[in-house]
């Protein structure tokens, strides 16, 4: 092709577009919110940001936003005391302005260490709002590692389920709307979660995991994977509060 000509990608068939874009834009580790920029498959040392293909044209921008939201994990990471300042800033994934991209994503991955205030008044609220008002149906949440308590302050217990921050966690996997909702803790976690757990699969052949726990009333799970999966349904049976919403289909008459 002359370095002068031009290369007529829209006159290409559409499920010929698909699988272009799906290579530039799709990722097996998926995509960590607050970052931009994505590397090319074959090389390390080219680089290309969603708005450069997104601001192509109009037409460019409907069918790679549909692959970048629709068939992407987001990875949100709030296990830092505080969330980082690029998702609540201006323009951020939890700003204001970020509202409209936030939506539009299908599958999410939260990671928390603590469910607290922050969880509580920022997340859960955002979550909710993409659940209800966008297209979020498939939640991931990952607990852990936990911090070490203070001396002099308990760790988490049965009565700490009822505070409002893990309430509204209970809330929040509960949704109805929700297709796919899954919660692990990490293999080190608070006692207080190990009559949720599921089953755990050993690493290592012939041996099964083996469960201790030290005097800070932590839990340390071996010869298993780093993230064990509880059944979420089974604590909001006994630790949920509010009323459960149920869908009209749902309901038994």
């Amino acid at each position: 092709m002359s370095p002068t000509s031009c290369f007529r990608f829209f006159d290409l068939p559409a499920e010929l577009r698909t699988h272009i874009l799906s290579n530039l834009l799709i990722f097996r580790d998926g995509i960590v919110l607050h970052h931009t920029i994505i590397y090319w498959p074959n090389s390390i040392y080219e680089k290309v940001t969603f708005l450069q293909i997104f601001l192509v044209n109009i037409q460019m921008y409907q069918e790679a936003s549909a692959i970048l939201y629709g068939q992407n994990h987001f990875v949100l990471n709030g296990q830092s005391h505080r969330l980082p300042g690029q998702l609540t800033k201006p323009g951020g994934f939890l700003s204001a302005q970020g509202q409209d991209a936030r939506r539009r994503v299908q599958t999410l991955h939260l990671y928390l260490t603590r469910v607290g205030g922050e969880f509580e008044n920022t997340l859960a609220p955002s979550i909710s709002d993409m659940i209800l008002s966008g297209s979020l149906r498939k939640l991931k949440i990952f607990l852990g590692p936990p911090n070490l308590p203070l001396r002099g302050v308990s760790h988490p217990n049965k009565d700490m389920m009822a505070r409002p921050p893990f309430q509204a966690l209970l809330n929040l996997l509960s949704d109805p709307d929700l297709r796919h909702v899954e919660l692990y803790v990490w293999r080190i976690h608070w006692a207080v979660f190990c009559p949720f757990h599921k089953e755990i699969e050993a690493t290592t052949k012939g041996e099964t995991p083996r469960e201790t726990v030290d005097g800070y009333g932590l839990t340390s799970v071996t010869n298993c994977n780093e993230w064990i999966q509880l059944d979420w349904k089974a604590m909001v049976n006994m630790f949920g509060i509010s009323e459960r919403i149920m869908k009209i289909k749902e309901a038994d008459y």
